[in-house]
């Protein structure tokens, strides 16, 4: 009689769990990526282009313009409180400032070391690319429609504002990123709208600056995924600190020197160092790699400590004492490698800024065509600025949108 060997581990009879399927790469650029990205670049800037020529150069649309001013001085009298109006003044410096903060905070505290620098650069070419429009290419021809003739597009405050917003949706960790975007979006509308409010700038100079923000972002965004594959190709961890790279650096750099010692001073017929020299070196080797798996478990179980708990009753290796598997998402991987990443939601949705656009033309389309004359205090007028409004809306929605789909992809 013969009998069936005994399986001598759990292994034998419980498969092995290793995590979730693995899918696409989320870190490789491809030539879509960057299509995609100058096509983005190319409505936004291109945009802006066009409502810089509607406002600035055509009868109608600086008619537009000073009534929605016009609408809007007139009901900040109406129907807001003198404290309400002072604070608005202040508005946007603040928005600018707790902005630059938190992302500051979470730049630090999350190690979105690649985001924050690329971000940065986004934000500066931003702020410098309204002032040159402004200053140095833009100019208002007198129409005898505004009273004041003098080029406010497009707005700096509501550039300084969003570039601080954009900026913490960079940063942002990505199950956080949602909210960042959704409230970014929100609050550089808010911010571009108090600029009229306080009679500092028309409708146009505000969504412009939008469009300008978000077009940088897009920019950076692809900056920032090209840096993050070529890190990726080091297998390095997301979020690791920069002076582990320089040590790794500077080590790597040691042993290429030290080779190239040992091959001029044995020649290249006696390439191979000694053996006592070879067995110190494989030592070495052996402890720095063991030191460097150590910190990655360690590592691990500090970027995902909720994900999947070791040892639990009920999974079926607890009772040997075993630990279980970490999931295959949260290792590291090689560029270009099928990994698994979750997919967390691009907010804004691209909808709700098309949404946004459509109802702002029929708005404005309404105010062209109206049969009376467009006037501030009249329905018309009125119209007029709740087009300006929506348009704003719509140019933050667009631009913070098409910034977050580009980040879903980042992993530093």
């Amino acid at each position: 009689m013969s009998f069936a060997p005994f399986p001598r581990g759990p292994e034998a009879s419980h498969p092995q769990f290793t995590g979730p399927p693995a899918g696409p790469s989320a870190r490789s650029v491809t030539t879509r990526t960057v299509i995609g990205a100058l096509l983005a670049l190319a409505v936004l800037w291109g945009l802006v282009l066009l409502i810089a020529y509607g406002s600035l150069h055509t009868v109608t649309g600086q008619a537009l313009d000073e009534v929605a001013l016009a609408q809007a001085k007139a009901d900040r009298n109406a129907y807001f409180p003198g404290a309400a109006l002072v604070l608005a003044q202040y508005v946007p410096e603040l928005v600018a400032v707790a902005a630059g903060v938190l992302a500051l905070v979470w730049a630090v505290r999350y190690r979105r070391w690649t985001a924050a620098v690329c971000v940065a650069g986004a934000a500066f070419a931003a702020n410098v690319t309204t002032q040159f429009l402004k200053h140095g290419v833009l100019d208002k021809p007198d129409l005898g429609i505004q009273q004041i003739a003098s080029n406010s597009f497009p707005s700096g405050h509501t550039t300084a504002a969003a570039s601080a917003l954009i900026a913490v949706l960079f940063v942002a960790p990505p199950h956080l990123r949602a909210k960042a975007g959704r409230w970014g979006a929100l609050i550089a509308a808010v911010t571009g709208m108090l600029t009229i409010l306080n009679g500092w700038h028309r409708p146009t100079d505000a969504a412009a600056a939008l469009l300008i923000v978000g077009g940088w972002g897009v920019v950076a965004a692809l900056v920032a995924r090209a840096v993050d594959a070529a890190l990726s190709r080091t297998d390095a961890r997301p979020g690791a600190a920069s002076a582990r790279f320089y040590r790794q650096f500077r080590e790597n750099r040691s042993r290429r020197r030290q080779d190239i010692e040992w091959s001029e001073d044995r020649g290249e017929s006696a390439y191979l160092p000694p053996a006592h020299e070879r067995a110190e070196r494989q030592f070495a080797e052996q402890q720095r790699a063991e030191q460097e798996r150590a910190a990655r478990e360690r590592g691990r179980a500090t970027s995902y400590p909720q994900s999947y708990p070791q040892a639990q009753p009920g999974y079926p290796h607890a009772q040997y004492g075993h630990q279980q598997p970490q999931p295959a998402w949260s290792q590291p991987a090689s560029y270009g490698a099928p990994v698994y990443r979750p997919r967390f939601p691009a907010r804004p949705r691209l909808g709700t800024a098309i949404t946004l656009t459509v109802l702002a033309a029929a708005l404005l389309a309404a105010a062209i065509w109206w049969p009376s004359p467009t006037v501030a205090g009249t329905l018309a007028g009125r119209v007029t600025l709740t087009a300006g409004y929506v348009g704003i809306a719509a140019a933050a929605a667009l631009g913070w949108s098409l910034v977050a789909r580009r980040l879903r992809a980042m992993a530093r």
